[in-house]
């Protein structure tokens, strides 16, 4: 019972840090316009703006599942993000780049300061028109 009783006290801290996954992970859509009608609702649409996308780059070094970000002293250029229909925490750059060159310079810096695999991502971002 001893044992039971240690287990749980050092399993707890877990379960109360554990971040519940959001409904929209069990139940993507195909596009946004055409997916289903959740059970008993009706989906909403998204909000427009008068915006153009643009093609920014970020620099991740890791992708950690099953590791806690927080007590490690990763680089100050970088961040961990939470995605959580992953599991995952994705070390990344804090900054975006618009010139992908820039983005280049970033990796190499953090690949020679011993981030090995550093790579670059492309996301989409909106500007105003």
């Amino acid at each position: 019972m001893k044992h039971l009783v240690l287990l749980f006290l050092l399993t707890l801290p877990c379960w109360l840090k554990a971040q519940p996954r959001p409904a929209y992970c069990d139940d993507l859509p195909t596009t946004y316009e055409k997916g289903g009608t959740p059970p008993g609702g009706s989906r909403q649409p998204l909000p427009r703006f008068n915006t153009a996308s643009v093609t920014e780059y970020k620099v991740q070094v890791a992708i950690l599942r099953n590791t806690d970000p927080h007590g490690y002293p990763f680089h100050e250029k970088l961040v961990a993000r939470w995605r959580p229909c992953e599991q995952v925490w994705v070390v990344e750059s804090r900054e975006s780049f618009t010139d992908r060159q820039a983005a280049e310079r970033l990796r190499q810096e953090l690949e020679n300061l011993g981030y090995r695999g550093a790579y670059i991502t492309e996301l989409v971002a909106f500007q105003p028109n």
